[in-house]
C-alpha cells in the first residue's frame, strides 16, 4: 500500500503541526517612539496572521488587543494601525512552525535514499518508522543549521548567548533519531531473515554467441 500519510505522520513526530507550538504575550522587536508603526515577531515562520488574530492571540499594546494593519506572517513583520509610545508594552501571541511541506518532503526523500529507494511512497510498512526516523534527524540537523547563524546578526541586536544557543541540543536530537532510524531499519530486516540492506538483485542468464553479418 502506498505511503500517502509520510508527511502528517513525520511533522506530528516533530510536534510540529498548526498548533503545537503557541507563544504567549511575547515581546516583539521594533522601536517604541511613539511614531513607528512597523514591528517583527522573534520566530522565522509565523503562521498566525496577526491582522485578522482574534480572542487570545493578536498584537496587545499595554495588555490590550490592537488593531494590526498589515501582516507577513512568513517574515514576522507587521504593521500597525497606531504607534506605541516609547513608556508602552508591545507583546504578540501566535503561533509558529518549524518546517514548510516542501521541507518535510526533503527530508522524507533523503530517508528513502538512504534506504536504497527512490520515493518516499513506495517504502513499506515494517521501515516506515526507520524512515520517519531518519527524516527527524534531517529536520534536526536543518534546525542546528538555522539556529547557528547568531540571531544579533538577523535582528541587529546583542540577544545572542552562546550558553543558552539551542544548536547543540537540536544536534544531539539529529544523532539520537539517526541512531533510532538505524536500529528500527536493521530490526526489521533481522525479523524478516535478510541482510541489514535493502535488496538488490541482477539477472543472470547465458547469452548465444552471435556472428555479424557482413
Amino acid at each position: 500500500m502506498a505511503w500517502t500519510t509520510a508527511n502528517t505522520e513525520l511533522r506530528a513526530l516533530l510536534n510540529d503541526g498548526p498548533t503545537d507550538k503557541p507563544r504567549f504575550r511575547k515581546t516583539c522587536l521594533g522601536i517604541l517612539n511613539g511614531t513607528n508603526t512597523s514591528f517583527k515577531t522573534f520566530e522565522p515562520r509565523r503562521i498566525t496572521d496577526l491582522s485578522t488574530a482574534s480572542g487570545s492571540f493578536g498584537v496587545f499594546v499595554n495588555g490590550a488587543a490592537v488593531t494590526v494593519s498589515s501582516d507577513a506572517p512568513e517574515f514576522g513583520e507587521f504593521v500597525l494601525a497606531a504607534a506605541p509610545d516609547n513608556t508602552d508594552t508591545l507583546e504578540a501571541s501566535y503561533y509558529v512552525q518549524w518546517f514548510n511541506d516542501d521541507e518535510l518532503n526533503s527530508f522524507l526523500t533523503s530517508s528513502a535514499e538512504w534506504l536504497g529507494l527512490i520515493i518516499t511512497i513506495n517504502i513499506e510498512e515494517g521501515l516506515r518508522p526507520a524512515a520517519k526516523k531518519y527524516a527527524a534527524a534531517e529536520a534536526y540537523q536543518k534546525l542546528a543549521i538555522r539556529w547557528s547563524q547568531l540571531e544579533s546578526a538577523q535582528f541587529k541586536m546583542a540577544d545572542s548567548d552562546p550558553k543558552n544557543s539551542p544548536v547543540n541540543e537540536y544536534m544531539n536530537m539529529a544523532d539520537k533519531f539517526r541512531k533510532d532510524a538505524t536500529a528500527s531499519r536493521d530490526e526489521f530486516y533481522k525479523r524478516q531473515g535478510r541482510s541489514l540492506q535493502p535488496l538488490f538483485g541482477t539477472v543472470v542468464g547465458r547469452f548465444r554467441r552471435t556472428t555479424p553479418n557482413r
